[in-house]
């Protein structure tokens, strides 16, 4: 399981890539508002980075979406397009599969819309979780099954686990996903566990007191 992070706060994306915790970058048009984002800069610059990127295009007009994948492919033709679940997606998903362009699906919320997704060849998947279960849908189990079908049926697509907002969610998708899509926000608390944080303490501390008597018996030695 590899993470993506989800998000266009490009502070945020630059501090992980540095760590080298994160495998890609994706987001969403909500996302790339909140940040006041330059769509294509943003793309111009993370492509330059050996990671999986995605960028979405929207509408439900064919010759739209072309062009905007286009814009896209002109950046890079690396660059993952990422389509909201409709009809539209579903046959712009085939078109560039035929060009070896990869594609992802996203807003994927049960068994029917991944299945129909998968057999029109998307190559990713992105399965949400937390707004399932808003619904009063279980996210996780959705993840799990169509993790034992496409293992059970060899299909090549792979699962990007999203809408992951709580610890407990992430830690179980792990088990079903290749990449969880996951906030900021969750990927900087694994630094702030109280136990690492005592026993990294401690450990200072220890030693600290193994140097400081090494150098006592050092000191004390004949010369």
């Amino acid at each position: 399981m590899k993470y993506l992070i989800d998000s266009a706060n490009v502070e945020e994306i630059n501090r992980l890539l540095e760590l080298g915790v994160i495998s890609g970058v994706t987001a969403n048009p909500s996302l790339y508002e909140k940040q006041n984002t330059n769509f294509y800069e943003f793309l111009r610059e993370y492509s330059k980075f050996d990671i999986l990127l995605t960028a979405e295009v929207v509408g439900d007009h064919h010759v739209n979406l072309i062009r905007q994948v286009e814009k896209i492919t002109e950046i890079s033709k690396d660059i993952i397009i990422k389509l909201n679940y409709s009809p539209a997606s579903l046959k712009l998903v085939k078109l560039l599969k035929e060009k070896g362009i990869k594609t992802a699906i996203t807003l994927v919320f049960d068994m029917n819309q991944a299945m129909l997704a998968i057999n029109a060849g998307a190559d990713y998947l992105f399965l949400f979780v937390a707004r399932n279960e808003e619904l009063g849908v279980d996210g996780i189990a959705f993840v799990e099954n169509v993790a034992k079908v496409i293992e059970k049926k060899n299909y090549s697509t792979k699962i990007i686990a999203a809408s992951i907002r709580t610890k407990y969610q992430l830690e179980t998708v792990a088990l079903y996903s290749d990449y969880i899509a996951a906030p900021n926000k969750l990927i900087e608390e694994s630094f702030n566990h109280r136990l690492t944080i005592s026993g990294k303490k401690q450990f200072e501390a220890d030693m600290a007191k193994i140097i400081r008597t090494q150098e006592e018996i050092q000191i004390e030695q004949p010369q």
